[in-house]
């Protein structure tokens, strides 16, 4: 079948899905696993590495609610995509149009969803993404990827970790991502996670096979506290220590984010490799706080005398900012720091007065926001010879118990492994 009588076909039968059907469709396979938008803008290059079925939805003012494959989806009447082309998907005209290398074309301004009859995945822009591949046109392009608990815990675990790590430590990391994904199910009301950090870093499926040995290893395996999945935040290095969870985040205690003593001393993160120099304007303009004739920084503590953060005052402003409010505003590795001016390099560990043109530097250590399991720390405790129980014990208590899923990875009720 040439190009262009192929386009036309799927024009024409993709043009009935702006009325009712005259015949039959079937209903998609509900996937009934993670809903994971990408953060893809088109043009994106696709490959579909096997048989796949092409569906859409028949109403546009669906609300989508994760999972998204169990909205009541229509085969486009029988049709697949050819596998063995690449397609440009992109949006014209506030359209989906799909074009292949040999002129085939699909064009809908309904969404889509590609269905890998046989497992086969997707290549978009050469990362391999598995299960079902959909396609919003709303306020732009939207792609979201319906994966399975278990290769989603996969394709993070080979986008936060590294494959040199012990499989002990990759094990420990797996659990953590498996029961972080469960306790944040539908964090984003319309979707489950995104693919950023904001969430977990999620870049389809890894190459390297040993990522899928330690999620094969730990399969349905979870931390759970009181029935249900725990909030098993993690990052890359503490450097030294790690944090408990209300002081760098306001809430509530938790008793499995307990500060511990990190073992990253020899990781990659753990000293930060540059300084920060901030002047005055740029210090201001990033705090939000007034340009004034003068600055005024008081550090704040905790009972232990360990600094939370530090007030900013000026003539008009006052704002309170904790470690890990400012090393994102600031866009530091890590919460974990020391404040001098500069040049006098003199530590910033009381109230003080800056003048315009004063200059901060900021020094530190670790990497990421220093609550729950420190990656490089399990990595040196799996060295050691510590299985990915006891690191898991060590990062997040012995409160937490270690789960197996009896049920659909939705709906979890973890039963209790001793």
């Amino acid at each position: 079948m040439n190009g262009r009588i192929y386009r036309v076909a799927l024009v024409l039968v993709l043009g009935l899905m702006f009325f009712p059907p005259a015949t039959v469709v079937s209903e998609a396979p509900t996937v009934l696993g993670l809903t994971v938008k990408l953060s893809l803008e088109p043009p994106v290059t696709l490959r579909c590495l096997g048989p796949t079925a092409l569906f859409y939805l028949p109403v546009k003012d669906l609300v989508p609610t994760p999972p998204l494959s169990a909205a009541p989806w229509q085969e486009v009447g029988g049709s697949t995509i050819r596998h063995q082309l690449t397609w440009r998907i992109d949006l014209v005209d506030g359209r989906i149009s799909l074009l292949s290398e040999q002129g085939d074309m699909v064009t809908a301004d309904l969404p889509l969803m590609l269905y890998s009859t046989d497992g086969g995945g997707f290549e978009l822009n050469g990362a391999f993404y598995p299960g079902a591949l959909l396609l919003w046109p709303e306020e732009g392009l939207h792609f979201f990827n319906e994966v399975s608990l278990e290769d989603y815990v996969c394709g993070v675990l080979g986008s936060e970790a590294y494959a040199s790590w012990p499989l002990e430590a990759l094990k420990a990391n797996a659990v953590a991502i498996r029961s972080y994904t469960l306790y944040s199910l539908g964090k984003h009301g319309t979707f489950d996670l995104c693919d950023t950090i904001h969430c977990q870093a999620y870049r389809g499926l890894p190459r390297e096979e040993v990522f899928r040995t330690a999620v094969t290893a730990t399969t349905g395996e979870i931390l759970s506290w009181q029935g249900t999945p725990i909030n098993a935040v993690y990052h890359s290095s503490s450097g030294g220590r790690t944090r408990n969870n209300e002081e760098v985040w306001v809430g509530t205690p938790l008793p499995y984010l307990r500060s511990v003593e990190d073992f990253d001393h020899e990781g990659r993160n753990y000293q930060w490799p540059q300084h920060y120099l901030f002047c005055w304007a740029e210090l201001t303009q990033a705090l939000g706080v007034a340009v004034d004739r003068e600055l005024r920084i008081v550090p704040f503590f905790n009972v232990d005398g360990e600094r939370l953060g530090f007030w900013f005052y000026s003539h008009l402003t006052g704002k309170q900012f904790r470690n890990e409010e400012l090393r994102r505003l600031l866009a530091l590795p890590s919460p974990n720091f020391r404040v001098f001016i500069y040049p006098a390099e003199t530590e910033i560990t009381q109230a003080v007065t800056l003048l315009p043109g004063t200059n901060l530097l900021f020094t530190g250590k670790g990497a990421g926001h220093g609550v729950g399991l420190s990656q490089w720390g399990a990595a040196a405790m799996a060295s050691q010879g510590y299985s990915y129980h006891q690191i898991l014990r060590h990062y997040y208590g012995s409160e937490v118990r270690l789960s197996c899923l009896r049920s659909h990875p939705r709906w979890p009720q973890p039963a209790s492994r001793q």
